[in-house]
C-alpha cells in the first residue's frame, strides 16, 4: 500500500539536507584585552569583575534594597515575563518541525437535495435522509527540503537569547538606578544637615551686622550682604530637604512599592556610602561577553540573519505528507467494523509559481534588516567600549577630587577651631567666628558633593562593565 510513496521519501531524504540562506557566524570585533584609562592597581585589570558590586560599599541597607528589588521590582518581573513570552514563542516554533497529528469525530444527521446536481428522487429505493458518524486522526508533516523550519528555529532561539539579555540589561540598569539613587539621598540628607547649620549660622551673622550697621559700626553694603547670605542660606537648606525627599520618592518608584511602604525607613538619616578605593576591571575584551547591550545586539543579528532563509525558502516548492485514518459509518455500532474503515496517505505540495515580486522583495527586506542589525550591533560595540573607558576615567579623576576636597575640610576645619579658640579668648569677636563657621560649612558641603561624585562614578563603572545579571544565581524564567 505505501510503495508509491518509497520515491517520494528517498527524494526527501536527499535533499533534506539543503539549507537555503546565509549560515550565521557570529561577528568578531577584534577588541585589545588592554585598557586605554589604566586602574591604580595591576590586579584590577586582570582579577574578574565583582557581580554584586553593591556590598563593596559597605551599606546593609543598600545591599538590601537592590536584593529586594532584584526579587520584587516590577520591572525585572515585567523582563521576566517577556523573557517566558520569548521561550514559549521559541518551542511553538520548533515544534512545527515535528509531524502534526490531531483526532476528530463528528455525528451528523443529513439530507440530500432530489432536485439537485444528483436527481436521488429517480433513483428508486434511495433514502435522501441519512446520519454519518466519523471518528479517525488525521496527520501531516511538512519535510524541510529548503532548511524553512531550521531557519525559523535558528531564528526563535536568537530571540529568545536576545530577551534574556534584554532581563539581564534591565537588571543592570535596575540596580545602578537604585545606587545613584541611594547616594543622592544620603548626599541630600547630609547637604540638608550642613545647610540647616548654614541657615542658622548666616541668620546669626546677619543679625550681628545689623546691630552693628545700626551702631554705626559696619557699611549698610556689609549688612545688606549680610541678609542676602542667610536669605540664600534659607534657600539652600529648602532646596536640599525637597532634593531627600525627591531621592526617597525616586527610590520607592524604583522598587515598585508604595512611598508609604518605604519613604519613612529611608529617611532616617545615614552617611553617605565610601567609593571603593579600587574597581576590578578585567580585561577589556572581555566586557563584549558580559555586557547584556552587546549581547543582545548581536542575538538579534542572528535572528535577522536567519530571517533571510525563511523569505529565501519561499522561491521554492514545499512538499508534505498528509494522511488520515478512521472510521465512518451510518449507524454508530458499525463505526469499528472493518468494512467502515477509511484512509488517505499521500504527498503533495505548493509552489508560489507567480506572486508578483513579493517573495523577492521580502528576500531584499530581510537582507535590509540584517544589514541594520548588523549596523547596531558594531555601534553597541563602540558605545559599550566608550562608556566604560569614559566610566574609568571619571570615577579615577573623581576619587582625585575626593581626597583634594577632604583634605581641604580638614584644614578648613583646623582653621575654624583655631578661630573658635581665639573667639574663646577674646582675640577675635563674634563676627569673625560666624565667617569662619560659614567657611567650614562650605568646605563641608564641598567634601560631601565630592564623596558623591565618586559614589555615583563608582556606581557609573560597574553599570558600564555589566556584570550585575551575573549575582542572580536562578535562570529568571525556567
Amino acid at each position: 500500500m505505501f510503495r508509491p510513496l518509497f520515491p517520494f521519501l528517498a527524494g526527501a531524504a536527499l535533499l533534506s539536507g539543503c539549507t537555503v540562506g546565509p549560515d550565521y557566524e557570529a561577528p568578531e570585533m577584534r577588541v585589545s584585552d588592554a585598557w586605554i584609562e589604566q586602574a591604580d592597581s595591576e590586579r584590577a585589570n586582570d582579577a574578574a569583575v565583582q557581580p554584586a558590586w553593591w556590598d563593596r560599599f559597605g551599606d546593609p541597607q543598600l545591599s538590601a534594597l537592590i536584593t529586594r528589588a532584584m526579587a520584587d521590582a516590577p520591572t525585572l518581573a515585567e523582563a521576566r515575563a517577556r523573557l517566558a513570552e520569548a521561550r514559549a514563542n521559541r518551542d511553538a516554533v520548533l515544534g512545527q518541525r515535528l509531524p502534526q497529528v490531531s483526532a476528530s469525530g463528528s455525528a451528523t444527521e443529513n439530507r440530500i437535495s432530489e432536485n439537485g446536481f444528483l436527481p436521488i428522487g429517480q433513483f428508486p429505493g434511495f433514502d435522501p435522509e441519512y446520519g454519518l458518524f466519523d471518528l479517525g486522526f488525521d496527520a501531516s508533516w511538512e519535510i524541510d527540503l529548503w532548511g524553512r523550519r531550521t531557519r525559523e528555529g535558528e531564528a526563535a532561539n536568537a530571540r529568545a537569547g536576545a530577551a534574556e539579555a534584554a532581563y539581564q540589561d534591565a537588571l543592570v540598569q535596575l540596580t545602578g538606578e537604585i545606587a545613584r539613587s541611594y547616594m543622592d539621598l544620603r548626599a541630600a540628607q547630609r547637604a540638608s544637615a550642613l545647610a540647616a547649620q548654614r541657615e542658622e549660622a548666616s541668620a546669626s551673622l546677619a543679625a550681628l551686622t545689623g546691630q552693628l550697621y545700626r551702631a554705626g559700626e559696619a557699611s549698610r553694603i556689609n549688612a545688606e550682604a549680610a541678609s542676602a547670605e542667610a536669605a540664600s542660606a534659607a534657600d539652600a537648606a529648602a532646596q536640599a530637604r525637597t532634593a531627600e525627599a525627591g531621592a526617597a520618592y525616586r527610590l520607592a518608584a524604583l522598587m515598585g512599592l508604595p512611598p508609604e511602604n518605604i519613604v519613612p525607613e529611608l529617611r532616617a538619616p545615614a552617611p553617605i556610602p565610601d567609593a571603593p578605593q579600587d574597581i576590578l576591571v578585567g580585561l577589556r575584551s572581555d566586557l563584549l561577553r558580559r555586557r547584556p547591550d552587546v549581547r543582545q545586539a548581536e542575538r538579534e543579528l542572528a535572528a535577522a540573519t536567519a530571517q533571510i532563509g525563511v523569505a529565501t525558502a519561499d522561491l521554492f516548492p514545499r512538499f508534505s505528507l498528509t494522511g488520515g485514518l478512521g472510521t465512518q459509518a451510518q449507524n454508530a455500532g458499525d463505526l469499528f467494523d472493518p468494512a467502515s474503515t477509511r484512509f488517505a496517505i499521500g504527498p503533495s505540495f505548493s509552489w508560489p509559481v507567480f506572486a508578483g515580486g513579493q517573495i523577492r522583495a521580502r528576500i531584499r527586506a530581510a537582507d535590509a534588516g540584517a544589514d541594520a542589525a548588523a549596523a547596531a550591533y558594531s555601534q553597541s560595540v563602540a558605545n559599550a567600549l566608550s562608556d566604560s573607558e569614559g566610566a574609568i576615567n571619571r570615577f579615577l579623576e573623581a576619587r582625585k577630587r575626593e581626597d583634594a576636597a577632604a583634605r581641604a575640610a580638614a584644614a578648613q576645619r583646623q582653621a575654624f577651631d583655631l578661630a573658635a579658640q581665639r573667639f574663646a579668648g577674646g582675640e577675635d569677636d563674634r563676627l569673625t567666628l560666624e565667617a569662619a563657621r560659614l567657611d567650614n560649612l562650605a568646605r563641608q558641603q564641598a567634601h560631601a558633593s565630592a564623596r558623591l561624585e565618586a559614589a555615583n562614578a563608582a556606581v557609573a563603572v560597574y553599570k558600564a562593565l555589566g556584570g550585575a545579571w551575573m549575582a542572580e544565581g536562578d535562570d529568571p524564567a525556567p
